[in-house]
């Protein structure tokens, strides 16, 4: 079936919009959808209601019986398909609170940079001291408004975790789009960088942060400051 004559021709490649977790519905997207968007075909020919979708995610999670496998589940969909994973925790909070943020975020936390798969948020580090607003400026959107930030020494009573403390600001945004309504593309989750002196983490290969102590005094109170 040939799109209406007066429809608009898609900006974005079929691809692209599958592959932008802000633009894509999965299998929710209609035969019409598809056509008027270019990816008829890029897709299996079932069409699934977003509920029909949101009972298939559960009946997954359901199945991981291991809550950090439940994390990287969620944070997964959020990655490829943003109103699915709002949808599934708006109408599931009581049981996936606990997986997308306490107790669970804190063990994804520690393991942040084992369980990397695509950045989230902003990385502010200490090295950025002088140009703090033109890394700012890289976030794609200006039109924030709720931000989260953490520098990563107290997460959660588990101690000084650096980097790998983007966790935090990611799960409680995301519930703050869930349960206040604030639209995810309003929210930023920040990490500024500053080090760890955890030694373990410095060494690790797997650490994603600064390799270097975290930075006290005059120099992190004037980053604080600039930020």
């Amino acid at each position: 079936m040939a799109p209406p004559p007066s429809a608009c021709p898609a900006k974005v490649s079929g691809l692209d919009n599958l592959r932008d977790p802000r633009l894509s519905k999965g299998l929710a997207a209609t035969i019409e959808e598809r056509q008027l968007l270019g990816i008829h075909g890029l897709l299996p020919a079932r069409v699934k209601t977003q509920a029909e979708q949101v009972s298939h995610c559960l009946r997954n999670i359901r199945r991981l019986e291991n809550p950090l496998d439940q994390y990287i589940y969620m944070m997964d969909l959020l990655e490829r398909n943003e109103r699915l994973f709002y949808k599934l925790l708006s109408e599931n909070t009581e049981e996936l609170m606990p997986v997308v943020y306490t107790p669970t975020v804190g063990e994804a936390c520690q393991k942040y940079g084992y369980i990397f798969r695509k950045p989230q948020g902003l990385f502010i580090t200490i090295k950025d001291k002088g140009h703090v607003i033109d890394v700012l400026r890289n976030w794609p959107r200006n039109d924030v408004k709720a931000i989260c930030v953490t520098d990563g020494e107290r997460i959660l009573g588990l101690g000084d975790l650096g980097a790998q403390g983007m966790g935090i600001p990611v799960g409680k945004l995301a519930l703050y789009t869930a349960l206040a309504d604030i639209p995810p593309y309003q929210t930023l989750p920040i990490v500024l960088d500053v080090g760890t002196n955890r030694d373990e983490l410095r060494e690790s290969e797997d650490y994603i942060g600064l390799r270097q102590k975290r930075a006290t005094g005059p120099e992190y109170d004037e980053f604080i400051d600039e930020f």
